[in-house]
């Protein structure tokens, strides 16, 4: 009876906090379709929003009034990045054209039309070029001062991801099959391609920020850290750890010493990058779809089904009317944007 009481006890700890939950957003930005991301301007006085109507829009901060809409003529758009310290826009949709507008105005700057649907936009770290890669295969590099293709390249196979090295001189891509394939910014030559050792679906790959370990997460519930040198990867990982289903994403914590992971058996985990060891889990209602920290890392964002979850020293937890796709934090954090299926992106001052 004791033990019963106990475990009774416990259970009504863990749902209290979340008991608490926010229904009425501060800012409501709506779209006439899902919203696929959202972002704070580098000052965060704009928000900048792309959904599958086929627009990228501009918004203030602080009252919600649309400041201006970047058309891509219904095209449901994939991506949209702030650029050159939020004075431009690059916006791309599923018909492969990209957009680089002057956020003033809207102004056209460059444009270039690509082959596919983007899977993945990144900028190089002056932030002078844009990697495209799409689901066709093909990766380009675009010049956002003169408009000009710099490189393409092509590659078979379903990939998941693709970026810059770290020093700027590499772009690489990463296929489920755990295949990196890897190619010199100034030849265009392949420079490596190696695979990873485990041998399953891979779902996704982190690079740490000097490109010496990356994380790679499966659809079989594992998540390892390997050492690396950006062409090559290590035999045997640092660390290895699982969920007990597909894992959605991970990220490093700022020092690397930590990473966090989600995945479809409903928790965020944290664990040492060392030893994988679990340092906390976090517990929700249905499969995980994304996570964050805040600035110091010492509260966790994460979402799930309609809600975000924010968890804290009192967890809360805050309602869209259909699934949510992703949120960030403010730089302060004391606002949080969200985004959603349900064609809105919403701020919650917390």
């Amino acid at each position: 009876m004791i033990r019963f009481a106990l475990a009774l006890l416990l259970c009504l700890l863990m749902i209290v906090p979340l008991s608490a939950q926010s229904t009425a957003a501060d800012l409501v930005l709506a779209h006439d379709a899902g919203v696929v991301s959202a972002a704070w301007s580098p000052d965060e006085r704009q928000i900048l929003t792309a959904a599958e109507d086929g627009q990228a829009r501009l918004w203030s901060a602080d009252k919600g009034e649309l400041l201006l809409a970047v058309d891509h003529q219904g095209e449901p758009l994939t991506h949209a990045l702030w650029h050159d310290g939020g004075a431009a826009i690059l916006s791309a949709d599923e018909r492969g054209r990209v957009l680089y507008s002057a956020a003033a105005d809207g102004e056209r700057l460059q444009s270039w039309q690509l082959e596919g649907r983007p899977l993945a936009l990144d900028l190089n770290a002056d932030e002078s070029l844009a990697f495209v890669f799409t689901d066709a295969g093909q990766g380009d590099i675009l010049s956002l001062a003169d408009g000009e293709t710099r490189l393409s390249v092509t590659r078979s196979g379903a990939v998941r991801g693709a970026g810059w090295s770290a020093d700027g001189s590499q772009v690489r891509a990463w296929s489920e099959d755990g295949r990196v394939v890897v190619w010199m910014l100034e030849t265009g030559e392949s420079a490596a391609a190696f695979s990873l050792p485990h041998r399953g679906m891979m779902l996704g790959l982190a690079w740490n920020r000097d490109d010496t370990r990356l994380l790679a997460w499966y659809r079989d519930g594992s998540v390892f850290v390997y050492e690396t040198d950006g062409l090559s990867v290590g035999r045997r990982s640092v660390s290895h750890a699982r969920h007990r289903s597909f894992v959605q994403g991970a990220i490093w914590s700022g020092d690397e010493s930590r990473y966090m992971s989600w995945a479809g058996d409903d928790t965020v985990h944290i664990r040492s990058s060392n030893d994988g060891q679990s340092q906390q889990v976090l517990r929700h209602e249905d499969w995980v779809v994304g996570a964050s920290w805040d600035r110091d890392e010492s509260r966790v964002l994460s979402w799930s089904h309609i809600y975000l979850y924010l968890w804290d020293s009192a967890p809360r937890r805050f309602r869209h009317d259909n699934l949510v796709r992703g949120a960030a934090w403010d730089q302060d954090g004391t606002r949080i944007l969200s985004w959603s299926w349900d064609g809105t992106a919403r701020v919650w001052r917390l």
